[in-house]
């Protein structure tokens, strides 16, 4: 949300210096009230917040308007083209959310209710030392992860719930005051130092605590920032804990379910099955492509899920 802010901020500024030095004998209408611009550039934040809490009809709504608004007060400027270029960001919400009445949205509107989590630019750490992007990791990997105890130990990566690297999601960057910064969907859980839980990303406030992993060990440290910012691609890898590292802070593998717990418990059976496989050396228990989407198995057991016990479910709380 910050760097959306400043770009609109940087757009005003420089409006209102090209019209001011504009020859042309038409009104730049931000020549006589700047204040108008920076109106503009407010609606497009409120906007964001709106669909990001699920409402896209208002959403949609504020877009037009912050769009046609850019376009009036921007009439007769030498830089109102720049206006428009900055306005790629929400044109591409635009198109990716708002549809005809009746409609559902599609797959790649970032603000859909439906399960992601981390992005594919975040970096996990693995077992050797080194550090992956999070779109390179495979099935088999060697990673570090949390264990019950909050101890660090080395664990595999058993199968990828889903991948899409190419699918728009919005995503809460939670920073710490120790400058690691994680950015994971709304409802994906992160590891808390309060109560041995798990608390989804978008429940997670200023001062929580949370785990960061330093010299072999995980230490408490304190939130000091949660924007929220869309990004292209997400991933979600399953190991046998149910957790990794991932820049440094340690989380769940798991989102869009009332616990973390729940859904480690649930997911067991793919675990047996991946090491049962692996006994009689199956190479690949899971069949995998990096953009699968989601996996059959997990994308069947949500569907049961969602049709039986629908109230343990929480993918429509962004």
């Amino acid at each position: 949300m910050g760097s959306i802010s400043n770009l609109f901020v940087c757009t005003v500024l420089s409006i209102t210096f090209i019209c001011q030095s504009s020859y042309s004998q038409a009104p730049c209408p931000v020549e006589e009230d700047p204040i108008q611009l920076a109106e503009c550039a407010q609606l497009d934040v409120q906007a964001i917040i709106q669909g990001a809490r699920g409402n896209l009809k208002l959403f949609c709504n504020l877009a037009e308007r912050y769009m046609e608004c850019f376009k009036t007060k921007t009439r007769n400027c030498i830089g109102g083209w720049a206006a428009e270029g900055g306005l790629t960001e929400l044109q591409n919400l635009a198109q990716w959310c708002c549809v005809n009445p009746g409609v559902q949205e599609p797959d790649e509107c970032p603000l859909r209710r439906n399960p992601k989590c981390f992005s594919t630019d975040d970096y996990v750490s693995m077992a050797n030392g080194e550090t992956k992007v999070l779109r390179d990791l495979r099935p088999g990997d060697r990673v570090l992860v949390m264990n019950s105890e909050q101890k660090v130990v080395e664990d595999e990566v058993l199968m990828m719930l889903d991948s899409q690297p190419k699918r728009p999601a919005l995503f809460h960057s939670i920073e710490t005051v120790s400058g690691h910064r994680i950015s994971l969907t709304g409802n994906h859980f992160l590891a808390v130092g309060h109560n041995d839980r798990f608390v989804p990303a978008n429940k997670i406030q200023p001062n929580d605590i949370v785990f960061i992993h330093q010299q072999g060990q995980l230490q408490q440290v304190t939130v000091r920032n949660i924007t929220e910012e869309y990004k292209v691609g997400y991933v979600t890898p399953m190991t046998n804990h149910g957790t990794l590292i991932v820049n440094g802070i340690a989380a769940s593998c798991y989102s869009s379910v009332i616990s973390h717990d729940l859904a480690h418990y649930v997911l067991a059976p793919l675990r047996w099955w991946y090491h049962l496989a692996k006994f009689f050396s199956v190479e690949q228990p899971f069949e995998y492509s990096a953009e699968n989407g989601i996996h059959w198995i997990p994308m069947a057991m949500l569907q049961l899920t969602e049709k039986y016990l629908p109230n343990v479910l929480t993918i429509h709380s962004l």
